[in-house]
């Protein structure tokens, strides 16, 4: 009977010492699993950490990109009326001056002698027809006499704002001596020089 005792005594330690081993071995085994499911978890989480990051970053960069070019656009926009406000300020003026200039005495002795510049350019005409502003068509006899023996048509032309234009039918030319025209020129000249491209503005962005 001790004999028998002894061995179940033997025979449980037995199996209490494979189970304890087992057990341990899957302590370990779970462990591992866990330690590599942790891992696999830390680089998904890093993963989407940096492509939550990469989409944000590249959404708040266009979105900043969007609003700058929206405050460039505005900016250049303002400076764009202002400059046109300017220009229209400044040919205000320049119309105002001519007016003055036009209504002084000195103004038909100045188309005179521009008459008598345009004709150097019209070397051989016998005859021209020079167009004045309905407000100058008082001067056309003093002008016909002044530029005698060349015979002069006085006609009222399209342009208000003074000088004269000059056409020589025969040496098929003509000569635009009149304020609009040279306004004109001068207001291409400005725009060129004082920059009122909007697209110009904008492509500087």
């Amino acid at each position: 009977m001790p004999e028998q005792t002894e061995k179940l005594l033997h025979f449980t330690e037995e199996v209490l010492r494979n189970a304890a081993q087992q057990s341990e071995q899957m302590k370990q085994e779970l462990n591992e699993a866990k330690a590599a499911a942790l891992a696999e978890a830390k680089i998904e989480a890093k993963d989407a950490a940096r492509a939550y990051y990469d989409k944000e970053a590249a959404r708040i960069r266009a979105e900043s990109g969007r609003e700058v070019s929206r405050h460039l656009m505005d900016s250049k926009r303002k400076i764009y009326l202002r400059r046109k406000e300017i220009t229209q300020e400044v040919f205000q003026q320049v119309c105002e001056r001519i007016g003055t200039f036009t209504a002084s005495e000195s103004y038909y002795t100045h188309m005179e002698q521009m008459l008598r510049r345009a004709l150097e350019l019209l070397p051989g005409a016998q005859s021209v027809t020079v167009q004045l502003r309905g407000e100058d068509m008082p001067f056309a006899p003093k002008l016909a006499a002044a530029l005698a023996p060349v015979q002069v048509e006085c006609q009222e032309g399209t342009f208000s704002l003074g000088g004269f234009i000059v056409q020589c039918s025969q040496l098929g030319l003509r000569v635009d001596c009149s304020f609009d025209n040279r306004l004109d020129e001068l207001a291409c000249h400005f725009a060129e020089s004082f920059g009122l491209s909007l697209s110009d503005d904008l492509n500087e962005m």
